[in-house]
């Protein structure tokens, strides 16, 4: 492969995550305290700013000196700006056509911390790997990134990722309904039905209100809904999250009620 065709393949690696941060970098932040945690973002990992993110550093860098305040990471919003901010400035997706990833590459192990504690708040798996001085922060479940994309704003660059992930998921004949035997749904039958079973006995006990609220938000939509699939509950949340966060839920809801 010669050096300019080289070059053109990297590029074309790099197209989609460049595309999502154009998408980030253009959405507009209003609120003065929403550009604080913007900007925050940026700064924190101490990585070099790209070009795409220069602008939205531009308008908010001002921000984070005209007041003492502290920057809000409630997960409503204040932490959903942050994370954009961090994925502006040491944020990579891989384009979805090849692999499900989104990287974040701080240069310490704090603004590590802090990204991770982000991801474990809207209960997205992630895999931490130390590279010299940077901490690099993974997420590759193909749910998880598609939630990562709507936390951070990139609704068409999400929708371009579902889109890409349904048809290659068809072309690999990856499809549940029509590959599904009699066996395989007896199996998850029982299995939905031991659910059941569990978060009831767990929604009866005394243990139901020491429960943080994000499970036991997760036990009562399951139990409004007994024949929605793991997904459907996803979308019942408030706010929505993806299916492997909701089996992160109902999984840990399990394990506390197998240990009364």
């Amino acid at each position: 492969m010669t050096p300019k065709s080289l070059r053109q393949s990297e590029d074309n690696k790099e197209s989609f995550s460049k595309q999502v941060k154009a998408e980030a970098a253009a959405l507009p932040v209003k609120k003065e305290e929403d550009k604080r945690s913007l900007a925050s973002g940026i700064i924190m990992p101490g990585t070099a700013v790209r070009d795409y993110a220069a602008e939205v550093l531009g308008k908010c860098r001002d921000e984070l000196n005209k007041s003492n305040e502290k920057i809000s990471l409630d997960p409503k919003n204040g932490a959903r700006l942050f994370l954009r901010g961090v994925f502006l400035s040491c944020g990579y997706i891989t384009d979805p056509k090849s692999a499900y990833r989104i990287e974040f590459r701080p240069v310490n192990e704090e603004a590590a911390d802090v990204i991770t504690g982000i991801l474990s708040g809207y209960d997205i798996p992630y895999t931490e790997a130390v590279r010299g001085e940077v901490h690099a922060v993974y997420v590759r479940n193909g749910d998880a990134v598609s939630d990562i994309l709507g936390l951070m704003g990139a609704s068409t660059a999400r929708l371009t990722f579902e889109s890409i992930r349904a048809e290659r998921e068809m072309n690999s004949g990856v499809n549940r309904e029509v590959n599904c035997d009699s066996g395989n749904t007896g199996r998850q039958a029982d299995a939905a039905a031991r659910r059941g079973e569990l978060i009831g006995k767990l929604m009866a006990s005394p243990e139901a209100e020491k429960l943080p609220r994000s499970l036991y938000e997760a036990a009562v939509v399951h139990q409004q809904n007994p024949g929605a699939s793991i997904a459907e509950l996803g979308k019942m949340m408030n706010p929505p999250i993806g299916k492997s966060g909701m089996n992160h839920r109902l999984a840990r809801l399990i394990e506390i009620a197998e240990s009364m």
